[in-house]
């Protein structure tokens, strides 16, 4: 049982084609032999017939044969040979369904016949093993490293969502701050919110449609009437997704002076802006302050009125009046200016 689990299947399935090959040759063999003896017998047969025909046709006198005993004889002999016939076919019968074996199972001759043979399968098979052995010392040495790998993946994924979840919660406090200040800007701006008429919202939107045309023209669009507000900031939009993807691919020195000298170009922008407003201003004073030199004076007659007990007033400093309406001033700035 050992050694047929050693003996190699190509040599099995040889020495079993090689059977069928021996049992189909000797099924031929004997198909042949008879087929041999069988013509023999046929042309011995045949002779014994004539002879036997031909003695009877030629005796003479007294015993001259009657011609229905020479066809009676015709007649056994065509009957005995429909029985050889049936009988053939039986033989016919009986080679098909011979078995060589007789029955018997074939066993496959012993392959080994030396020592050495059994000796170069353990060696071959102490190799295999070897190396197979060593296959999977390196496969467990590769999932060890995927192991570590991971460990250490997740546990710097985990790092960093917990630094998003605390950068979001940080943004999110910071976003309702800005609203809050955001919600008082407007409501400092805008302090009869809540009156405004219908028109007043319309010249709004006309305005508002009117600076998104203006930058709509700006991002290199041609002017179209026919769009409204929102496909013109949709538009916009696009045309900026595609302006940031084209810089992403540009080289980050060249990135960053662009926006150096963009940011400046912003700042004295600003700083011109502040300039001529505070020479707007400072015009509108001078003339208010020459409209009031040339308007007549009115001189006060009669005994002026006096207040009987005046209320104390807790004066503030001009400073600290001047620090926070320069403060409230520069808010509401930059709640306009964005």
């Amino acid at each position: 049982k050992f050694l047929d689990e050693l003996t190699p299947k190509e040599y099995i399935q040889e020495q079993l084609a090689e059977h069928e090959e021996e049992k189909k040759r000797k099924k031929a063999a004997r198909k042949q032999a008879r087929v041999t003896a069988r013509e023999r017998e046929d042309v011995q047969v045949l002779e014994e017939h004539n002879a036997e025909v031909e003695a009877l046709k030629n005796a003479k006198g007294s015993k001259r044969t009657d011609p229905k005993v020479i066809d009676q004889k015709k007649a056994e002999f065509e009957a005995m040979q429909g029985q050889r016939a049936k009988q053939r076919e039986r033989e016919d019968k009986e080679d098909d369904e011979w078995d060589p074996d007789e029955g018997k199972p074939f066993e496959v001759p012993m392959y080994f016949t030396k020592p050495q043979q059994l000796l170069d399968i353990f060696a071959a098979l102490e190799e295999r093993n070897l190396f197979l052995i060593q296959n999977s010392q390196e496969t467990e040495e590769q999932l060890e490293e995927l192991k570590q790998k991971l460990e250490v993946t997740k546990a710097r994924m985990d790092e960093e969502t917990e630094q998003l979840t605390s950068q979001i919660n940080s943004l999110k406090g910071a976003i309702s701050t800005e609203e809050a200040k955001a919600m008082a800007l407007r409501e400092r701006a805008n302090p009869l919110k809540g009156q405004e008429t219908e028109q007043d919202t319309e010249s709004q939107l006309q305005v508002l449609n009117k600076r998104v045309a203006e930058v709509y023209e700006r991002c290199n669009f041609e002017a179209d009437s026919s769009l409204g507000t929102l496909m013109m900031l949709a538009n916009i939009e696009a045309r900026l997704e595609e302006y940031l993807a084209s810089i992403e691919k540009m080289p980050q020195d060249e990135v960053e002076k662009a926006e150096k000298e963009k940011e400046k170009e912003r700042r004295m922008r600003i700083r011109e802006e502040k300039m001529a407003e505070y020479r707007r201003a400072q015009e509108y004073r001078i003339k208010r302050n020459i409209e009031k030199s040339k308007a007549p004076v009115q001189k006060k007659t009669g005994k002026p009125v006096m207040f009987r007990a005046p209320p104390l007033v807790t004066r503030r400093r001009d400073k600290d009046v001047k620090e926070e309406r320069d403060s409230d001033e520069e808010d509401l700035r930059e709640f306009l200016t964005e």
